[in-house]
């Protein structure tokens, strides 16, 4: 007969780095991912789970970081809008580059806004966007980290 899925299969998997517990298995995009109970999990959220903690409707947030970490410690329940705060505070959204649908880089941004006496559509067209986005860009609303 097979046995069910304990806490003791989890905490088997889980090494100690610092403070935090890092889960030793399979890993989706850099999360722990297992099995238990005939569902598929990602770590941290059984970890909270198994501290009797109901993750539905929630996102389980890491303080430390980390997202191979396991430590209820390290965790807390929260809402997309909690998750989102985090990662800007953190300066862990994807920004000018690093995004992968940008159109531009860093340097044509600083060119577009040292530009002057040209139509913001002439100079859109020049670097292959629309007008819009080149307000958005002069105006500071796009690109505010640099």
């Amino acid at each position: 007969m097979k046995r069910g899925f304990t806490k003791k299969d989890f905490t088997d998997k889980l090494a100690p780095n610092g403070d935090c517990l890092e889960w030793t298995g399979a890993l989706v995009h850099g999360y722990g991912t297992t099995k238990a109970w005939g569902k598929q999990w990602l770590t941290h959220r059984l970890a909270m789970h198994l501290e009797g903690v109901d993750v539905t409707g929630y996102h389980v947030l890491h303080s430390c970081d980390n997202p191979k970490c396991c430590n209820p410690d390290h965790l807390r329940t929260g809402t997309n809008q909690d998750n989102a705060d985090d990662m800007t505070s953190r300066g862990r959204q994807a920004r000018g580059t690093t995004n992968g649908s940008a159109k531009l880089t860093e340097k044509q941004v600083l060119e577009i806004r040292a530009i002057r006496g040209m139509s913001q559509r002439a100079i859109g067209k020049l670097y292959g966007v629309g007008q819009d986005t080149i307000s958005l860009i002069i105006n500071r609303k796009k690109w505010k980290h640099i």
